[in-house]
């Protein structure tokens, strides 16, 4: 008993430090006396082996350190839950208290790739940097690729302290969070405008990186767990072999999409960079045959020794292919070597036709990387939870269904059709898309009720962790109307009156932030007007209304000074795009705010309509009226989730039956 009381305490992944530092040292060896010189090809001076061995091993480093953080993170909030409204299960505090160490690390090596980039691409030296504070500021504001790094590096610290003072469940499940979404920074600024597609190399590589580190992470978390303790029930190696799955289709899927963007079917065998892309293939194969071995032994009996032999394969193929990814980011990727970009491609990443009508809208379809499979995956997700549901016995109203799957087309449309090619390039069309977005997009989501399908077909230990998470300080703060509309404020007039859209109009990440700005705060606007509500934490009937026409007005006061004022918004940058299409810049944004004004219009009719009609349904089946937070009618079929939570814990086991 007390042998197996200190087992957790010393699981600190601290046998990962040595592989670590011997994989960087040896990629960056390797890269730094057989890859060219990054600097030199574009005519800087040579800073030697300290630049181009350093700068590609200290890159192995900080992505180590964040799959080992990853992998401390996923011990606590997903392999070895503690109680979902309490503190985290014993190894969940040893994985906590690792995670701060590796948090550390990640902001360490971060920090020297910063410092390493800047001089590889100023061509100043290291030393003259770090004596040097304003140069190396300069340098972090004026490259992408540094400030994506230095933000990296700065989410690790936030980490670090995190870990060191949380405890509970719910706090490690939005750290792992936290590092999950920590390298986005990088990735997104890894391509440059310069490159053919950029738009699509930024998204895959986001997908590729972001899943691969949470591949790693849970691997190095089996292979701990197994070293030290069985697992009797298979429990870790399946919820292990559920995140490995997910991230094998999408490691799979992001990189021929990055590629068919980088390299030519001539070049595979014929350049440095198409053997390391075949590699790699090769690579995802083995990891999908090993993988598939590890689920048999999360099936069989007794087998921990061979589990643990599989995993650890699995890791080691992992981090030779975290190597040969590095090495990819180090060479000229073939299909650029004579590329000559045009204006179009350099800002916006792909060319228009010379012309924009409502059939280029319907049709021309470029698709969202982010965004497209994630509206498609809500729906094929929503549609199997139906299923499910319908298999129990239980009835769920089809105008949900039909709203979910109409937001879920609307998501759709809205960054991957016709709308979702021009919007970057035509102010009109930015506009009808931020609408799309931000009102018709979130109503109908909300009224599709997904979070209360999610608890009805969940296990009841799901259903309590989802239900704690809900109830989580961070989400409530965040369904606060008050911290919604303030949130929604800034997007409309902290971003374009103030001239910030100008400056990053250019930037793809920008553009993913600002979608994901708009799509998110019009979850938080509608939710509390239209959802379902934890039990006393809702809006009363008047607020919700309240709520309603304070949405319309802070849109009708933007379509209004959006008419009103006499310069182009980000007239430099859309002047330089020279469309023929638009002729005159300040009309076509006069025509945006039309339409953004008719759109924004059309939820809000929509969210007035499904209020009166649930407040009627509600006095018609005699259910009380809402005084606090909305606790639905005791129909079977209009259930929400707050009967699901009293179901949860104990108090409503009727409302489940």
């Amino acid at each position: 008993m007390r042998d197996g009381a200190r087992r957790p305490a010393v699981v600190r992944f601290r046998g990962a430090v040595p592989w670590l530092l011997g994989a960087a040292a040896v990629t960056g060896c390797l890269l730094g006396l057989f890859a060219p010189s990054v600097g030199v090809l574009y005519g800087l001076p040579d800073l030697g082996l300290l630049v181009d061995a350093g700068l590609p091993a200290a890159r192995v480093v900080a992505i180590g350190s964040l799959a080992a953080l990853i992998a401390c993170l996923l011990r606590a909030a997903v392999l070895s839950p503690g109680d979902p409204h309490g503190t985290v299960s014993p190894e969940g505090f040893a994985g906590l208290q690792a995670a701060r160490a590796w948090a550390v690390g990640q902001f360490v090596a971060s920090a020297v790739v910063v410092v390493l980039t800047v001089a590889e691409s100023t061509g100043e030296p290291v030393g003259r940097l770090l004596t040097t504070p304003a140069a190396l500021a300069i340098g972090i504001a004026e490259l992408q690729q540094a400030a994506g790094w230095a933000l990296t590096a700065l989410l690790g610290l936030v980490i670090a302290v995190i870990a060191t003072v949380g405890l509970s469940w719910r706090t490690a499940v939005g750290l792992l969070v936290l590092a999950a979404t920590s390298i986005v920074p990088v990735t997104l600024t890894a391509s440059t405008n310069a490159q053919q597609s950029h738009d699509l190399a930024g998204d895959s590589v986001t997908l590729h990186v972001v899943a691969a580190v949470l591949w790693m992470g849970s691997s190095l978390a089996v292979v701990v767990h197994l070293l030290r303790r069985d697992d009797p029930d298979g429990t870790v190696l399946s919820r292990h072999g559920r995140i490995a799955t997910v991230a094998l289709i999408v490691v799979g899927a992001s990189g021929i999409e990055s590629a068919a963007l980088a390299v030519r079917p001539a070049d595979l065998l014929t350049s440095w960079y198409g053997g390391l892309v075949v590699a790699g293939a090769v690579l995802l194969v083995a990891l999908a045959l090993v993988g598939l071995r590890l689920r048999r032994a999360a099936t069989a009996a007794g087998t921990r020794a061979a589990a643990a032999r599989v995993a650890v394969l699995e890791l080691a193929l992992l981090a030779v292919a975290a190597g040969t990814g590095t090495g990819l980011m180090r060479l000229l990727p073939p299909a650029e070597a004579d590329y000559v970009t045009s204006r179009l491609v350099y800002l916006i990443g792909y060319d228009l036709p010379p012309h924009l009508t409502a059939a280029d809208l319907l049709l021309r379809w470029r698709p969202d990387l982010l965004f497209g499979p994630l509206a498609i995956v809500a729906a094929v997700a929503y549609l199997v939870g139906l299923v499910r549901l319908r298999r129990s016995g239980r009835s769920w109203p089809v105008r949900r269904t039909v709203a979910w799957i109409s937001g879920c087309a609307v998501l759709l449309v809205a960054t991957s059709s016709g709308i979702g090619t021009y919007a970057p390039a035509v102010f009109s069309v930015h506009m009808v898309q931020h609408m799309l977005l931000a009102t018709l997009a979130p109503v109908l989501l909300v009224l599709g009720h997904g979070v209360t399908l999610l608890l009805l077909v969940s296990t009841d230990d799901a259903s309590r962790r989802w239900l704690s998470l809900l109830d989580s300080p961070a989400v409530r703060v965040a369904r606060h109307p008050a911290v919604a509309w303030a949130a929604v404020a800034p997007t409309l007039f902290g971003l374009y009156p103030t001239g910030y859209f100008d400056a990053i109009l250019q930037q793809h990440w920008a553009h993913l932030a600002m979608d994901s700005a708009f799509f998110g705060t019009g979850l938080m606007l509608f939710w509390p007007v239209l959802g379902h509500s934890v039990s006393g934490r809702g809006l009363p009937a008047v607020g919700r209304i309240v709520m309603i026409f304070a949405v319309m007005g802070l849109h009708a006061a933007f379509s209004a000074w959006l008419l009103g004022s006499s310069t182009p918004v980000g007239a430099s940058f859309y002047a330089s795009l020279q469309l023929p299409y638009v002729p005159d810049l300040l009309a076509d944004q006069r025509r945006g705010a039309v339409l953004a004004w008719i759109i924004g219009e059309l939820p809000v009719v929509i969210a007035v309509l499904a209020l009166v009609t649930r407040w009627a349904r509600a006095d018609r089946d005699g259910a009380p009226a809402a005084t606090g937070s909305w606790a639905g009618p005791v129909t079977d079929e209009e259930a929400g989730y707050p009967e699901v939570a009293a179901a949860a814990s104990g108090e409503g086991s009727a409302a489940r039956s």
